[in-house]
């Protein structure tokens, strides 16, 4: 909620830069993000697949990524192209 800062609010109403803070991977030897299980992908969090054959995409929507049917919205603001990240912009 810092005025005039436009990054996406991880936790607390606050960006990692203004003091969110985010859990780091228990591996003991790592400084990546948690992603599930107290652990990062590298350590051994899973991440769901997509269900289409051959396909090694991570799932976005319904069990498939976005080149296999998942939906994803685009920015509201005019002339953009780019995907929502949060609040539809």
């Amino acid at each position: 909620s810092n005025e005039g800062c436009s990054n996406i609010v991880v936790r607390g109403g606050v960006c990692v830069r203004h003091g969110a803070k985010t859990k780091k991977c228990s591996s003991g030897i790592c400084n990546n993000n948690v992603v599930r299980g107290g652990v990062c992908v590298k350590h051994g969090a899973k991440m769901k697949r997509c269900s289409s054959e051959g396909c090694t995409k991570k799932v976005h929507q319904g069990g498939v990524c976005v080149k296999h049917g998942a939906k994803m919205k685009r920015c509201s603001s005019e002339g953009c192209t780019n995907h929502v990240k949060k609040g539809g912009v």
